[in-house]
């Protein structure tokens, strides 16, 4: 196992903003002296993750996950922590030897890095060949009828497949990346008969599809026009790609939606072009596939109102009602918008420009009522004609809506039974019968040393009133925090300056390094001039147990001597109980006269 010297850890940790590397996926907002948002690691509709960048610090007071900016990386990239630290020292500016890590380590992390850097090489390759080589003539002339201003076109890194069977593993071979690299990478298949390898994309307009940090992990590809082959696809699933958690333009998305406070989704490529052309950053769109909880779930945590722009076909309106209990049980607040006259973003903006965009987009509707209006419609319909028509379209529309319907508010299933035409108590009737399902709980961690209230309050203090407790700490006999062991490596470590966030990273028991997290994220306690006389009433309430547990002890065979007749034990047991009661008194005293440093004094004294 590798060993990184300290130091390294540390100047990458302070180097490191924590709150910029969580914040590319969880929306914070200020909170104090911390940030708060929804937690990433479980679902819940009220934030109660804490992001303490003075501290380095994260906690989820809900599922009481916490770490530092290491630990968070670790858990949402699957990453070990040598990976993690080797993730953070380039941005950082820190040089990690290879000498510091071990061979298995080292050849994760260059397989890793190696597709990264596979794919980025091809991204240029595609690039070049749009803007520079005769090959990318039919891609330009493509682009130039489509209408997108070639600063869009740019921005996004679009460029060209040329025709051929190996032009992209030849160029890449050049550079010394093996075919075993590029079709790891997914842009390159094995043929028939393990008879070399062919290029995976060919004869096509490139999209590169990019995570939020802005880093190529796969390709979308569309037909040119005349060309019979299917109109799109994206490279199959790699390490770096999978397509349930991947949307296109989020690396350009991020902060738009947060400042926006929504996320727009699109169905294609050029729809998110499209929507950038006009103004609007905020927009994103899946990969192959529809959306998913996975999409929801990273979507959710940056914004939780998400306008669906999906195509107006038969398609692009089924899509939209399939999201909407993905939206509802994510408690995230799902619209629909319409296009009139288009059938998607792009034809939209093309044909009426950016501001009829940006109006229809203001005029979104609930997709709850969205749901409702079109069920209605298709059940009309479908019934006979005659008076019954409208009363059998309403109890169908009920019928399909009923478990939904329960994962709503009831404000929001009064506003339903109105649209439908029904008496909200009949509709609330109805809704006994279907089960309604409880919201998932985080699942609370319990292993390790269990928070005891004083010792909480004793790292509170050295966290947050290093200046004023810490000198008075220093010194202290063993027995103060004897009852709680597992704790003693902590305390002389931050007694003796180090970051708490380092502290936290190498405590081996988790449920001290749990506790720790959530002291940093409180950040209100102590005031600065009551800390010290506190801490002197911690100490006091943590030494009455064992100074109690004494006394009986010294009552007792003070009794038993007393029945056995042994008066120079009774001697010794009374004089050993006057001390006791001595040293308790005198302890009393000094903490009620706030002498702290004479109530400190005799701490260390006894």
């Amino acid at each position: 196992m590798a060993r990184i010297p300290r130091e390294i850890v540390d100047a990458i940790r302070d180097r490191t903003d924590i709150s910029a590397v969580i914040g590319r996926r969880v929306k914070l907002q200020k909170a104090g002296a911390s940030l708060k948002g929804l937690c990433p690691f479980h679902q819940e509709k009220t934030p109660s993750f804490h992001v303490i960048p003075s501290k380095g610090i994260f906690h989820c007071f809900g599922c009481q996950e916490s770490g530092d900016v290491f630990g968070f990386l670790m858990r949402v990239e699957g990453l070990s922590f040598v990976e993690a630290v080797k993730e953070l020292a380039g941005p950082a500016g820190v040089t990690l030897v290879e000498e510091d890590l071990s061979p298995d380590e080292r050849r994760r992390l260059r397989a890793r890095t190696t597709l990264f850097d596979v794919l980025e090489e091809a991204a240029s390759f595609y690039e070049s060949t749009l803007w520079t080589r005769p090959e990318g003539q039919a891609c330009r002339d493509y682009l130039r009828e489509r209408g997108l201003p070639e600063a869009i076109v740019r921005e996004a890194r679009l460029g060209c497949a040329p025709d051929g069977w190996n032009r992209l593993l030849e160029h890449l071979h050049g550079r010394g990346f093996p075919a075993r690299m590029v079709m790891e990478a997914g842009l390159a298949r094995e043929r028939r008969g393990n008879d070399g390898h062919y290029d995976f994309f060919r004869n096509r307009l490139m999209f590169p599809i990019r995570d939020d940090r802005n880093r190529v992990i796969g390709f979308g590809g569309r037909v040119l026009p005349g060309d019979d082959a299917p109109k799109y696809f994206n490279n199959g699933e790699t390490p770096l790609y999978a397509k349930s958690t991947v949307l296109y333009g989020i690396e350009g998305a991020r902060g738009a939606i947060q400042r926006a406070d929504r996320t727009i989704v699109v169905e294609g490529y050029f729809d998110v072009l499209a929507m950038r052309a006009a103004g609007h950053y905020e927009a994103v769109a899946c990969c192959g596939t529809a959306l998913t909880e996975q999409h929801v779930d990273r979507l959710s945590r940056l914004s939780r109102n998400l306008l669906l722009l999906t195509d107006g076909d038969q398609a692009g309106q089924d899509a939209a009602e399939r999201s909407l209990p993905m939206l509802v049980k994510a408690g995230v607040h799902g619209f629909r918008v319409d296009l009139p006259g288009a059938k998607d973003p792009d034809e939209y903006v093309a044909t009426n420009g950016p501001e009829a965009l940006t109006a229809a987009l203001e005029h979104r509707q609930s997709l709850v009522e969205w749901v409702v209006d079109r069920k209605l419609a298709q059940y009309a319909d479908q019934t006979a004609a005659g008076p019954q028509r409208t009363a059998m379209s309403r109890e169908r529309v009920l019928e399909d809506l009923r478990d939904l319907l329960a994962l709503l508010p009831h404000s929001l299933v009064s506003r339903v039974a109105a649209r439908i035409g029904m008496r909200e108590e009949i509709v609330l009737e109805s809704l006994k019968h279907a089960p309604r399902p409880q919201e998932a709980q985080p699942t609370v961690q319990t292993a390790g040393w269990r928070p005891h209230r004083d010792m909480v309050h004793v790292f509170w203090l050295l966290v947050h009133r290093y200046d004023q407790v810490a000198d008075l700490v220093q010194g202290l006999p063993p027995d103060v925090f004897g009852d709680h062991p597992a704790t003693h490596g902590s305390l002389a470590r931050l007694l003796s300056g180090e970051p708490v966030a380092a502290v936290i990273n190498e405590e081996p028991d988790p449920g001290v390094a749990r506790t720790l997290s959530a002291v940093v994220a409180r950040d209100t306690l102590y005031d600065a001039d009551v800390a010290a006389l506190s801490m002197a009433q911690v100490v006091r309430r943590l030494l009455a147990p064992r100074q109690h547990a004494e006394r009986s002890r010294l009552t007792a065979a003070l009794e038993a001597a007393i029945r056995e007749g042994d008066p120079a034990t009774q001697r010794e047991l009374l004089q050993a109980r006057a001390a006791l009661h001595a040293r308790t008194s005198a302890l009393d005293e000094a903490l009620e006269a706030e002498d702290v440093v004479g109530f400190m004094n005799s701490v260390r004294a006894s």
